[in-house]
């Protein structure tokens, strides 16, 4: 390893780590390093170098062994072994246990390589060859937990509001109603009912401030700590709950056992059925059990199935009869009956006549998992064609999409396929623009570009941008209104008017068309020219429909409100 390749460390970083690898570190002095490798990413960094750099000299000593490095104490202490007193100096402070724990979660999340087949007192070369390899141009994701489900959870302005899948790290989890699930890497589980304040400190410890949790650790993440204002809980392979209100906790053991320690009183040790009382100004109490009803996800899981079938019967009802309005040019859900390769026009006008035809894009989860289907068109050649012959006066694209990233210069939702006079463009572009566009005249040259090929007279229509990478996976409601009777064009999400452009003279057009297109893409062959661009919808989609009048503001609410998902 280069010299130049460790940071600049204070003279105190660095008698910490010369401590800590030569043992003769202290307790006080472990808190400090554990401490300071939580606050700073740098320094973590340094750690894991003089670690990796320290087991490489440990193996190159001829004849070694065996190795007694702080690396390998790091890698091998099981931090679910009984307790033992504490010494003025330890290679690795027992009594710290789940310090080190929490330490160690750091590295493994930063590609710590530990082959379980390797003697247990030694770390391979090649493990150690894998560790040092590792440099700041590797691939790397933040965090170390992730919330699994939300049950009716709502967040206050002032708070930052998530979602299912989002990861988390050192941060403050704040819920001001409802439920949260968060799947630690080590293996626990938190359920979190608001309001409540957590704040996240690893893959192995956690503090309630504010709020109602229930722990379930399996035993490959026993010894993980819960902190309360005045309390430290160890999880000793257990389920319990805690709740913190005003600076007082009440603790509760529902299976296994746990040990708490209360404002330097004595350290108990709680089985299953055992409750406390833990006061912010007094001593801890024993209480009768049952006196705090804790979160249990398990429970709200099944309430919310049964809210979720509610709601999707709902909108079963809403799609039923917006079928009927004879408005509707096409309209299609992508539930396909015995996985045809046609999706059904639901639209009363169109009829079989204007059914789709799957090229390639495959059936996945809806709004409604295990209810309601959609179609992905992750792949390039994913698409819906259609063919809707006519002539109309105005347009409204409606669809909810879920959008995973855009990874190209333009993502397809609807596409006519020549662009020819009349015909419709709707696509996203790669900043998160909205662009609705309609060709007014496919001769046109424009005399600073004579190409033939060029695209004619045409003007793009864009939005603000609706949408970036936060908001991978998250479903969407998209209306756009193309109304050339009074030359204006609006783009719509969730419900709310977004922006409206006036359509200028040079531009008018009211004699529009659709004949053959796409849904997801865009792109057939056509002539001799084999090449397409590549514009394949990167998610899913799980309803879209055409209008031939150009849909009101209160309209477009209101088609919003009566298909979206009121329970997630």
């Amino acid at each position: 390893m280069k010299p130049e390749s460790f940071i600049k460390l204070s003279s105190e970083e660095q008698d910490w780590i010369d401590a800590y690898v030569d043992g003769t570190i202290t307790a006080e002095e472990f808190s400090d390093l554990q401490d300071r490798m939580l606050e700073d990413a740098d320094f973590r960094a340094a750690m894991r170098r003089y670690l990796a750099l320290d087991n490489t000299l440990q193996n190159e000593v001829a004849g070694a062994e065996t190795t007694d490095s702080a690396a390998s104490s790091w890698l091998y202490q099981d931090p679910a072994k009984g307790d033992v007193e504490p010494a003025k100096v330890t290679k690795f402070p027992s009594f710290l246990p789940i310090a080190a724990a929490a330490a160690m979660a750091f590295l493994l999340g930063s590609g710590w390589m530990h082959w379980q087949g390797s003697d247990s007192n030694t770390t391979t070369p090649d493990s150690v060859g894998e560790f040092a390899g590792l440099n700041s141009d590797e691939p790397s994701a933040e965090g170390f937990a992730v919330i699994r489900r939300l049950f009716d959870a709502s967040w206050d302005a002032d708070q930052i509001h998530r979602r299912e899948g989002d990861r988390l790290g050192a941060e403050l989890f704040e819920l001001a109603s409802g439920m949260a699930e968060i799947q630690f890497f080590s293996g626990a589980t938190m359920t979190v009912e608001g309001p409540a304040e957590i704040s996240l400190r690893s893959a192995w410890q956690a503090e309630c401030r504010e709020g109602a949790v229930r722990m379930k650790v399996p035993p490959a993440a026993r010894g993980f700590v819960l902190k309360a204002p005045s309390t430290e809980i160890i999880d000793l392979g257990t389920e319990f709950g805690l709740e913190v209100r005003d600076g007082q906790g009440h603790v509760e053991v529902y299976d296994g056992e746990i040990e708490f320690l209360h404002k330097g009183e004595v350290k108990q040790l709680v089985q299953k059925g055992g409750a406390w009382e833990l006061p912010s100004d007094g001593v801890a109490e024993l209480v009768e059990s049952g006196l705090v009803q804790y979160p249990d996800a398990d429970r709200m899981g099944s309430q919310t199935t049964e809210r979720r079938q509610l709601d999707f019967e709902r909108w079963q009802s809403h799609r039923d009869s917006l079928a009927e309005d004879n408005r509707l040019i096409a309209f299609y859900t992508f539930d396909r009956p015995n996985g045809e390769k046609l999706i059904p026009n639901l639209a009363k006008l169109g009829g079989g006549e204007f059914d789709g035809a799957v090229v390639m894009a495959e059936p996945v989860a809806g709004r409604w998992p295990e209810m309601k289907e959609a179609l992905e068109f992750r792949r390039p050649g994913s698409r819906v064609r259609v063919n809707i012959p006519g002539e109309f006066s105005a347009f409204t694209f409606m669809t909810w999409v879920r959008i995973d990233s855009l990874d190209r210069w333009y993502s397809a939702l609807f596409l006519g396929d020549g662009y020819e006079n009349g015909e419709p463009h709707w696509q996203i572009q790669d900043d998160g623009r909205l662009m609705l566009s309609v060709m007014v005249d496919d001769t046109y040259v424009y005399p600073k570009n004579p190409n033939k090929n060029a695209a004619g007279l045409a003007t793009i229509y864009f939005s603000e941008p609706i949408w970036d990478q936060s908001m991978s996976g998250e479903w969407m409601h998209i209306v756009s209104t193309f109304d050339p009777a009074r030359r204006s064009v609006a783009h719509f999400v969730n419900g709310k008017e977004i922006s409206r452009e006036p359509i200028e003279e040079k531009f008018f057009i009211d004699k529009l068309r659709i004949g053959n297109g796409e849904i997801g893409n865009w792109g057939l062959p056509h002539r001799e020219d084999p090449v397409f661009a590549i514009r394949n919808l990167n998610g899913r989609m799980d309803e879209f429909a055409i209008f031939k009048v150009a849909l009101e503001p209160d309209e477009v609410r209101e088609l919003y409100e009566r298909s979206r998902m009121i329970h997630r």
